[in-house]
C-alpha cells in the first residue's frame, strides 16, 4: 500500500485502500505499522487534510475501528 509521509509526533506516514476500506497507519516512535478495517474514504480524508493529524488520529481513528498491527 503506499503511503504518503506526515512526519507528526504520533504519525509518521499513512496509506489508505479504497476497495478493501483499510487505512494502515506507521507510527513515528516505535515504526510498528498497524492496519485499521471498515475506515470509510472520508475518514481517509479527513486525516489526510486535517490540521492536526495525531489529533484527528486520536478522536476520530483510534478505538473506533477494528485494528490489526503488522
Amino acid at each position: 500500500m503506499k503511503r504518503i509521509m506526515f512526519g507528526e509526533r504520533v504519525i509518521a506516514s499513512a496509506g489508505y485502500d479504497a476497495l478493501c476500506a483499510i487505512l494502515e497507519l506507521e507510527f513515528t516512535r516505535t515504526g510498528q505499522v498497524s492496519q485499521f478495517y471498515d475506515v470509510a474514504e472520508d475518514v481517509w480524508y479527513g486525516l489526510k487534510f486535517a490540521d492536526f493529524p495525531d489529533r484527528y488520529f486520536q478522536r476520530q481513528i483510534r478505538g473506533r475501528y477494528p485494528e490489526r498491527r503488522l
